[in-house]
C-alpha cells in the first residue's frame, strides 16, 4: 500500500487499527491517545515526516514556547508578527545614520544589495550579529 493510500485510509481506521499499523509502520509502540482522530492525525503527520522531512528547528522552538505558554496560562492568546508587504520601507536610524530597507516579494533591498533576511540586513548594517526584527523595532527584545 502507497503512503498516500495508507494517509487516506486513516481515517476508516479504528483505534485498535490505527495503534497496530503505528507499530507495524514506524516500528515503535504509539503514544496513549485515547481517541481515534488524535492517533491518526499523530500518525498521519508522522508518516509524512518520514517522507517529505519533519519541521525544522525554529519551528520546534516555536511550538514548544507556545505549548508552553497555552500551558501555564490557558487564556495565553498569541499575537501575529508584522506583516511585511512588499514595496513598503523599513527605517532605523543607527549612530546618526539614516538606513532604509525596501521590502520584496522575496526578501530584502538595501543600498541596491539583496537580502534574504532582515537580520543579514541588520549584520550588514551593525557587523554585529542582530535579530532583524528586535534591530528594526518590529519585535521586542528578549531579556
Amino acid at each position: 500500500m502507497s503512503a498516500g493510500d495508507l494517509l487516506a485510509g486513516l481515517e476508516a481506521m479504528d483505534v485498535p487499527a490505527l495503534r497496530q499499523t503505528w507499530t507495524e509502520r514506524l516500528g515503535e509502540a504509539p503514544p496513549a491517545l485515547r481517541t481515534r482522530e488524535l492517533l491518526s492525525l499523530a500518525l498521519a503527520y508522522r508518516l509524512q515526516a518520514r517522507v517529505h522531512g519533519d519541521m525544522r528547528g525554529a519551528s520546534r522552538r516555536k511550538l514548544a514556547e507556545l505549548g508552553r505558554r497555552f500551558a501555564a496560562d490557558r487564556n495565553y492568546t498569541p499575537t501575529p508578527g508584522p506583516v511585511l508587504k512588499p514595496g513598503c520601507s523599513l527605517i532605523k536610524e543607527w549612530r546618526g545614520v539614516r538606513h532604509e530597507v525596501r521590502v520584496l516579494e522575496a526578501g530584502f533591498s538595501y543600498q541596491g544589495q539583496r537580502f534574504g533576511s532582515l537580520s543579514e540586513v541588520a549584520q550588514h548594517i551593525t557587523d554585529t550579529k542582530w535579530n532583524g526584527h528586535v534591530f528594526f523595532g518590529l519585535k521586542a527584545r528578549n531579556r
